[in-house]
């Protein structure tokens, strides 16, 4: 199996062939186009995001950022992240959430108003599925996003990168 996007973040602004390979590319694993052979559909769910404010401040108070995982219903690149990175996380106490980036997903967002999964995603600069962000109680993204599903051998080690980064901005910021 190999790799469809890269680990990380390219720069936010993106040239207008990126953005639309990415629209295009997220369309595909929303339509089920590009779905593995065999692979699962959301036979792992993560707990939903429901209200990002509560959340992620909850999480901070235990010396977390929030990670938060954007998927599309049926993204079988997701599933793979959810089953083999994830839900592990979860299981250690890692407050892990995740959206599905469509209009028809609401939450309450950081500023506590409503607000659903694809208006979210555009305030973000979320273009493609999975994506996981780190955040801090306020919104702002405390650690290095990942983009994409990657090679499963090296992603934990992009997890554990970003979450020590996002650790790290929360301790400096509380005085742990």
């Amino acid at each position: 199996m190999s790799a469809f996007v890269p680990f990380v973040a390219q720069p936010r602004v993106a040239s207008s062939r990126r953005a639309f390979a990415c629209r295009l590319l997220a369309g595909a694993l929303s339509a089920g186009a590009l779905a593995l052979p065999g692979a699962a559909r959301a036979e792992t769910p993560l707990p939903a995001a429901r209200e990002l404010r509560a959340e992620a401040r909850a999480a901070a108070a235990q010396g977390q950022p929030l990670v938060l995982m954007f998927s599309l219903p049926g993204c079988s690149y997701c599933e793979q992240l959810r089953r083999s990175t994830y839900r592990w996380l979860l299981r250690d106490g890692v407050p892990v959430r995740q959206l599905e980036m469509v209009g028809g997903y609401r939450l309450l967002g950081f500023d506590g108003q409503a607000t659903d999964g694809a208006a979210l995603a555009a305030h973000y600069g979320v273009h493609l599925a999975p994506t996981v962000l780190f955040l801090g109680p306020d919104g702002r993204e405390i650690g290095e996003r990942l983009v994409g599903a990657g090679v499963p051998d090296f992603y934990g080690a992009f997890v554990d990168r970003s979450l020590g980064q996002a650790r790290e901005h929360l301790k400096a910021g509380t005085g742990r």
